[in-house]
């Protein structure tokens, strides 16, 4: 979704389609980066910081393991601002590394948010997937972005269904995000094949396409 394609209302009437497509397939524990968090979500709050004079461990807390959804945050060195528990109804779940400073997560604690460890200095995707599955019974989750964090899910091989929603417009600008965006040097493989399982004409002339991953070659 492009900032700079201005407030035209048949543009803004197009963007709505994708609230729509997240409502249409019913998965409601959703997982975002850093940087989609703070610019549609926490609006660029600040980071809170609990004056302490003892440490915390390093071990994942758990405050809420049996709410109906979540908002998940791929947020390695604790940048985000928090001040509730709770995005959009759903329980928040940041996902760390070790480097984060023990206040930030007095704070988190203090205002209920829970948390896990994904790697010392680097989130290790793997692991927090895995953590997210065993300490909150999460089966499933939707990916949204952005370019960054899409990416370094699909080099990890940890996509297994992609949909697309194509808007009849078209900007031409040089410096618009890719919806997968991966350092050259990280690269695993050259591409990811997909395989189409339905395409689907949707108001306004929105096509919405669905594909399952097939292979890394």
């Amino acid at each position: 979704m492009g900032e700079k394609w201005g407030d035209n209302s048949t543009v803004q009437e197009l963007t709505k389609s994708f609230e729509k497509a997240h409502e249409a397939l019913g998965h409601k524990t959703w997982i975002v980066g850093r940087t989609t968090m703070e610019k549609d979500f926490t609006h660029h709050a600040a980071p809170i910081h609990k004056l302490i004079d003892y440490t915390i461990s390093r071990e994942d807390h758990v405050a809420k393991s049996d709410a109906a959804s979540y908002a998940i945050a791929i947020d390695g060195h604790g940048k985000l601002g928090w001040n509730s528990a709770e995005m959009l109804g759903e329980h928040v779940i940041t996902v760390l590394t070790e480097a984060v400073q023990d206040s930030y997560l007095a704070h988190l604690q203090e205002i209920g948010v829970s948390y896990v460890f994904a790697g010392e200095d680097k989130i290790n995707l793997p692991v927090a997937l895995e953590k997210l599955k065993t300490l909150f019974n999460i089966e499933i989750l939707m990916l949204e972005g952005g370019g960054h964090l899409n990416g370094s899910f699909l080099n990890e091989g940890l996509i297994d269904e992609y949909h697309q929603l194509l808007l009849p417009l078209a900007d031409g600008r040089t410096d618009t995000s890719s919806v997968f965006e991966i350092e050259e040097k990280d690269r695993r493989c050259n591409a990811t094949l997909l395989k189409l399982q339905q395409v689907k004409q949707l108001e306004d002339d929105v096509l919405w396409l669905t594909y399952k991953v097939n292979a890394q070659v």
